[in-house]
């Protein structure tokens, strides 16, 4: 409990629609990277390339950085990009770690 009390003053957030939407937008923008394009993101995500344009512009505001340099050869992302990338790439990962940690405990608890 001390733990949480800490980060809580550390990071005051309430929970709303912004915080609740972070994996979305940590997952969108690692999906760019890897396709190397918005288009290519958003056929992956099955998604409008307007909405990943939208979805990475709210998120660099929220950090307040540029993430990726966008250019009409493409993307590249920027020192502050690829650090986010790779703390995002292992946060996903352990939300499906979690998730499938989750599944497996409730399995068990199904049967008679």
């Amino acid at each position: 409990m001390v733990l949480l009390a800490q980060r809580r003053a550390k990071y005051p957030t309430t929970i709303n629609a912004k915080n609740m939407d972070r994996l979305n937008l940590m997952e969108t923008f690692v999906c760019v990277v890897d396709a190397g394009s918005f288009s290519g993101a958003a056929r992956q995500l099955n998604v409008g390339q307007p909405a990943v344009s939208k979805a990475i512009a709210e998120l660099e505001e929220r950090l307040s950085v540029r993430l990726v340099l966008r250019s009409t050869r493409g993307l590249t992302t920027t020192e502050a990009g690829q650090n986010y990338y790779e703390g995002a790439r292992r946060t996903l990962a352990e939300a499906e770690q979690a998730d499938a940690a989750a599944r497996g405990a409730g399995a068990s608890l199904k049967g008679r």
